[in-house]
């Protein structure tokens, strides 16, 4: 036995290491995301105090057609994180949280690798540290809250106020991130430690708050009351728990087995130990315990209940079939990847060190993750419209338009992935349009004005998305096409100029 365990122990740092690697190489293979395009142009035109989408909404009121009069304003959002990085820096702004979490992973587990290995070589942070998404920020923030409650469930005088202040950002962090009002941090701040001051100082609460399935029966409630009253009250894709009500409660599951399922247990490799910890958790009576297992319980109900509003919505919205929506935007389930630090945080403190030697049932786990891992960090993304935007950007002028021509149900969020190479400053006053291939457009080009869209008489350039089988107007010749990669739907792609 005792050559067993540093084998394995090396192994472990072995895999650490490779998945660190992998992330180095997603950061130099891929190129930024939809959402971090988004979020880059509401930070290049914040310089005015108002950082907002100057080509439209990206869920505009015409679903067919874009509207630049109709700009969306991110008050709140992951741009304001990336404010804060330098430009040198930036490409590893979604890195530099998952050195963090892999360091408190590290003492947590006095210094052995094995959760710490887990977490690098989770394709989803893999994916998100290419692209430039926040998902490594948020979780780094999530287990900043674990941490802090460890501490304010025991602690007593002057230590406390450390944790609390670290338990109140790591929460306006999430809530910043992802664009929340603030009001919502503070209500949750505020069950937060009502929970642990009731647990401190009420005895009969501690049937509760250290008893998992009386936590629980608290808990579940609580967040399917939360969400149905914002049905009522925010609208937008939370409506459609009423509106479509059967196609939601589907989407909810298929949701909690997106995320929790395949982006937690698969993508974390602890679905091998499930039962045990479950079991052994809903044993415990130990109040942070409990306290993990209800934010993990009630983390995972409350982000598959978005998940699914928005698969339900955004399927009504592009009156596509709902089960192509899920597959489409099926990496909706990487919000969850928030609660990496609280899973396994739980099944550190329910399995004993033996359990990390790399039996057939982790090394069956690892052979499913490893290639979803090596694709994440070598295969990495590339955007067509890159090339695309950079064969007439240094030919268009100040003041001219282009338009785009796609049927892609997220083609507001490609359309902005050619800001950075056309108009990078936003003081060039270059406007990028989007319409659909059945949306007449041409009429539009001749002088024809519409409800609800941008005016299109300063167009000079043409893009036509890949797989886009339409005739150009006379009057336009091609200068430059090319070929989109396989995982963009391959295809041919060309840009055509104004006579």
């Amino acid at each position: 036995m005792s050559e067993k365990k540093p084998n394995h122990k090396r192994l472990w740092w072995g895999l650490l290491v490779l998945g660190l690697l992998l992330h180095l190489s997603s950061i130099s293979t891929s190129d930024y995301g939809l959402d971090t395009h988004l979020h880059l142009a509401a930070l290049e035109s914040n310089e005015d105090g108002t950082p907002n989408l100057e080509w439209g909404d990206v869920r505009p009121e015409d679903p067919s057609a874009s509207n630049p009069s109709d700009e969306q304003i991110l008050k709140r959002g992951w741009w304001q994180i990336l404010e804060l990085y330098p430009s040198w820096l930036l490409p590893f702004a979604a890195f530099l949280p998952v050195l963090a979490l892999i360091g408190i992973l590290l003492v947590i587990a006095k210094g052995q690798p094995h959760l710490a290995a887990l977490v690098a070589l989770h394709p989803s942070l893999i994916f998100a540290t290419g692209r430039l998404y926040p998902e490594s920020t948020v979780a780094l923030a999530f287990a900043g809250i674990v941490v802090s409650t460890q501490h304010l469930f025991k602690q007593r005088g002057f230590a406390l106020i450390q944790w609390a202040v670290l338990s109140i950002a790591c929460i306006h962090l999430v809530v910043l991130v992802k664009g929340l009002n603030p009001t919502v941090g503070w209500g949750l701040i505020g069950v937060l430690f009502a929970w642990i001051l009731l647990d401190r100082t009420v005895p009969r609460f501690r049937a509760y708050s250290r008893n998992p399935l009386m936590a629980l029966s608290i808990a579940i409630p609580s967040v399917l009351a939360v969400m149905i009253y914002a049905s009522f009250t925010a609208g937008g894709s939370l409506a459609t728990l009423q509106t479509h009500p059967v196609e939601w409660l589907f989407s909810l599951f298929i949701a909690v087995l997106d995320g929790f399922g395949l982006y937690l247990l698969v993508g974390l490799c602890c679905w091998p130990y499930l039962f045990e910890v479950a079991k052994k958790a809903l044993h415990s009576r130990e109040n942070h315990l409990v306290f993990v297992t209800t934010l993990i319980v009630s983390g995972t109900l409350l982000m598959s209940m978005w998940i699914a509003s928005l698969w339900v919505f955004e399927a009504d919205r592009w009156e596509i079939p709902l089960w192509k929506n899920m597959v489409l935007l099926g990496n909706n389930g990487r919000y969850l990847t928030a609660l990496i630090f609280p899973l396994l945080y739980l099944i550190h403190r329910s399995m004993d060190d033996n359990a990390w030697a790399i039996g057939r049932p982790m090394m069956l786990a690892l052979v499913l993750v490893l290639p979803l891992s090596m694709l994440a960090g070598m295969h990495g993304q590339s955007m067509w419209t890159d090339d695309a935007a950079r064969s007439f950007s240094d030919e268009i002028t100040i003041g001219e338009d282009f338009l785009y021509i796609d049927d892609e149900p997220l083609a507001m969020h490609w359309l902005y992935t050619f800001r950075l190479e056309v108009d990078p400053e936003g003081d060039r006053n270059i406007t990028g349009h989007w319409r659909a291939p059945e949306s007449n457009w041409e009429l539009e080009l001749e002088g024809q004005v519409m409800n609800n869209r941008g005016d299109l008489s300063h167009v000079r350039y043409l893009v036509v998305a890949p797989n886009i089988d339409l005739e150009v107007p006379s009057g336009w010749e091609k200068t430059a096409s090319g070929q989109a990669p396989y995982l963009n739907s391959g295809g041919e792609w060309a840009v055509y100029r104004a006579l």
